[in-house]
């Protein structure tokens, strides 16, 4: 039996099981349940080197910080209920970096002449202490002077939540960032918002853009990203980003892996994911769209890797699939608060106008009003939101992502660099 054979005999056992396996969930690396949220604000004994960003000429120099890990998720013996979690990122304490332009401007040798040339951009690196490095581009700082303190702690989230044994190949993934993007004929280009991974240099000459991007992230407008976060209640954007890298890395045939091609057929043949909630379309006339892990089995695999990885917000896991209200993890985006503040208003008999105008109404949604240095567990934008609601609302797949990351978690890195200052913590 080869290679295939044994993947799709594995697959099609997995797609037969009953739910008797259960206790044979993998524990991934997170906070501790009881201890999450967390709150740091008055933790000033606390030590918060992993957060800083080094000149990328000392990456080998850093040390990484198992008690600062540790203590942001040490519980605060007088912390409220249900407190809102902080971590400041002034503590973060961001140098300057020497900027060394990675690319430097030079005439296009692809025979596309016609096509926007974005090969010849120039970006500089910045290594954040959690170990990545960020290719800047052109006038992103001035624009969003907070973007890389925020990918920082995005990706100290990411790696917490992570399995150990992919940590090294997050830390050399590297992420593009640019303040505004644009491809395709010179004459009528398309401008581009989103966020992506990039796996091929092939595609990348092919819409004349720089090759070294593959197998790396690329934020292609930084303000999008700043907001857009929001809607994941934090790291889940780039999250979903670094599942596509662990996809093509990790597992057996990478991002044509059988089992991941057939759990996405069964999930789309089941019409589960036909219509869910979207987090981002609260309040609007219509807050159901089709999953967008439906689009094709890669987007299926980074989906619900985002969902399956978040361990959080254990409240809404039986809270049914179709109230937004009941079933979603707290709002912090501002445009989704606006919304509830001025829905809550609206059902307020007229008289009482004024005096609801001076509260903060959120009617029957959870809202987390913006507040500039938080740090929340994250949640899916789209239906299932969380862990716990993946496993009520679709077994049959959750308990094929159980494997695929058991599998993952046993995943040996060959380019995997020797750092012995980390020891048993395996933080980098």
């Amino acid at each position: 039996m080869n290679n295939h054979q044994a993947n799709e005999t594995v697959t099609k056992n997995l797609l037969d099981e009953s739910d008797a396996d259960k206790s044979k969930e993998t524990v991934l690396r997170g906070p501790p349940k009881s201890v999450l949220p967390l709150n740091l604000e008055n933790s000033s004994s606390f030590d918060f080197s992993f957060g800083s960003i080094e000149d990328s000429s000392t990456q080998d120099e850093h040390v990484c910080s198992e008690a600062a890990v540790a203590a942001a998720y040490m519980p605060t013996p007088s912390m409220p209920a249900n407190p809102v979690p902080l971590l400041p990122l002034a503590a973060l304490q961001i140098r300057p970096s020497i900027v060394r332009p990675l690319v430097t401007p030079q005439e296009s040798n692809f025979p596309l002449s016609n096509l926007v040339d974005n090969s010849s951009r120039v970006y500089c690196p910045f290594r954040l202490k959690c170990g990545v490095t960020v290719q800047v581009g052109e006038n992103v700082l001035e624009a969003c002077p907070k973007i890389l303190e925020q990918l920082n702690v995005d990706l100290v989230c990411c790696l917490h939540v992570l399995p150990a044994s992919v940590r090294w190949l997050v830390r050399r993934t590297k992420i593009w960032v640019n303040r505004t993007y644009s491809y395709g004929p010179v004459n009528n280009p398309k401008s581009v918002n989103h966020t992506t991974a990039h796996h091929f240099a092939g595609w990348l000459m092919c819409v004349r853009d720089n090759p070294q991007k593959q197998e790396s992230i690329e934020i292609y407008n930084a303000a999008e990203y700043q907001k857009m976060r929001l809607h994941y209640n934090g790291c889940g954007l780039i999250l979903h980003e670094l599942c596509h890298i662990i996809h093509q890395k990790t597992l057996p045939g990478g991002l044509d892996n059988a089992m991941v091609v057939e759990i996405h057929n069964k999930a789309h043949e089941s019409g589960k994911y036909t219509k869910v909630l979207r987090r981002d379309w609260a309040l609007k006339e219509v807050d159901t769209d089709m999953a967008y892990c439906i689009v094709n089995h890669k987007e299926f695999f980074a989906e619900i890797s985002v969902s399956y990885l978040a361990d959080f917000y254990h409240d809404v896991d039986g809270a049914g699939t179709t109230d937004m209200a009941k079933c979603s993890p707290p709002f912090v985006a501002p445009s989704i608060v606006d919304r509830i503040r001025q829905k809550a208003m609206d059902d307020q008999p007229r008289q009482h106008n004024n005096e609801c105008r001076q509260k903060i109404p959120n009617g029957n949604y959870r809202v987390i009003p913006r507040i500039d240095n938080m740090v929340l567990p994250h949640c899916n934008k789209f239906f299932p939101f969380t862990k716990g609601q993946l496993r009520r609302y679709d077994p049959r797949v959750y308990k094929c992502f159980v494997r695929l990351w058991q599998y993952i978690e046993c995943w040996e890195d060959d380019k995997r660099s020797n750092c012995g200052r980390c020891g048993s913590f395996d933080w980098c």
